[in-house]
């Protein structure tokens, strides 16, 4: 039976040879494959049917040529190394096996819990409904058939299942494992209606947790201040908590690890100011190294947090990421679009960034107040 495998850097290294040679067949060309011989050899090969006969080419080793260039060497030995990407009919990729590369790529970037929710929805509705279909062969309305049958019983899990399929078809079109003009099947699906999730801390809530993270003792120093830089710029906890020194710029962090991927945060003069000060006391190349875990960094400030939140009288729902919605909805009240506080935030749609859009409640009178005013003076001519 026929092999089929999406040959990722990650699967190339871990390779091993048997006691028989074995093939695999490349998922994003047909007809090229990778031999591997006992001896451990592993060259490209692929066959030409000639006169009634079926040959094997060589096309040449993997340590001298990579996936992209063996591609390449196929085409150009089958007669036009310039023909176009196979047509999409004829791309073998099951969507497991992209799943399989996804998850490969995101461990070490996405935090823990990430994994087991995306985990969840891939192992009880993805999989199940689309594992052995090859990418090429998921139409639209199947799509609408699995989303609104699972949104009859969980609309909110329907839309968390229908972003990870997209989410999963983007990285790969990016990564280069399918043509990046494949039509993505879910794009005419539109989300389940949904009310805005998390909260933002009002002007008083707010001013009573600085109060309280100024106070703080010093063993919960460390933890208030990557509270007050989740504050400042509103990254997500697991960005603020693995942040490198390294990753600290004059007046930005160039993250390396984000759950979208690589991105800029530029830094307000507060923000400056506050790593300035870490900087001088700090001796890690991390800004907020462990105290007691196996890992170079903290992963955690929950228990401190709650302590925080009790502190400063917050509603027991408060959650710590709500600090990202409370920057976000300062960013909008403050006059910047939707567009632009998604790009602080490192959205990759507005549909994003309007979930996070909360407007305190002073700000809704004054704007209610400011729109009676105007059409005050409109009626009285």
């Amino acid at each position: 039976m026929k092999t089929v495998t999406l040959l990722t850097p990650l699967i190339l290294s871990s390779l091993k040879p048997r006691k028989k040679e074995y093939v695999l067949h490349d998922a994003q060309c047909e007809g090229l494959a990778l031999r591997v011989q006992p001896g451990g050899a592993k060259s490209w090969i692929c066959w030409q049917r000639d006169a009634g006969k079926t040959r094997r080419i060589t096309l040449g080793r993997l340590e001298d040529i990579d996936p992209d260039a063996a591609r390449e060497a196929f085409h150009g030995h089958m007669g036009n190394s310039r023909r176009a990407p196979a047509p999409l009919q004829r791309i073998t990729l099951t969507f497991a096996a992209l799943c399989a590369a996804f998850l490969d790529s995101k461990r070490g970037i996405y935090a823990a819990s990430t994994l087991s929710s995306l985990g969840y929805y891939l192992d009880t509705q993805l999989l199940p409904a689309f594992g052995p279909r090859k990418i090429a062969r998921i139409t639209t309305p199947e799509i609408a058939e699995w989303f609104y049958a699972y949104s009859r019983s969980r609309p909110g899990g329907a839309n968390q299942a229908l972003g990870h399929f997209t989410t999963i078809l983007n990285w790969a079109r990016e990564a280069g494992h399918l043509p990046a003009d494949l039509p993505n099947p879910a794009a005419p699906l539109r989300f389940n209606r949904r009310l805005a999730r998390g909260r933002m801390l009002s002007s008083g809530q707010l001013r009573r947790l600085a109060a309280v993270l100024n106070s703080a003792t010093s063993r919960q120093r460390d933890a208030a201040d990557a509270i007050w830089l989740m504050l400042l710029t509103g990254c997500r906890s697991g960005e603020i908590l693995r942040l490198r020194w390294d990753e600290v710029r004059k007046d930005k962090l160039a993250l390396r690890l984000t759950k979208t991927g690589p991105r800029e945060v530029n830094l307000s003069d507060a923000a400056i100011q506050y790593l300035d000060r870490l900087r001088k006391h700090s001796r890690s190349r991390y800004v907020f190294p462990a105290q007691r875990s196996k890992k170079p960094h903290r992963t955690s400030v929950d228990y401190a947090w709650r302590t925080f939140k009790n502190l400063a009288d917050l509603p027991a729902d408060i959650r710590l990421h709500d600090l990202r919605h409370t920057y976000a909805s300062h960013a909008i009240m403050s006059g910047e679009t939707l567009h632009m506080t998604g790009k602080l935030l490192g959205h990759r749609s507005p549909e994003s960034t309007e979930r996070y859009a909360h407007l305190d409640a002073s700000y809704l009178a004054k704007a209610a107040d400011g729109v009676a005013r105007k059409v005050d003076e409109l009626l009285s001519g």
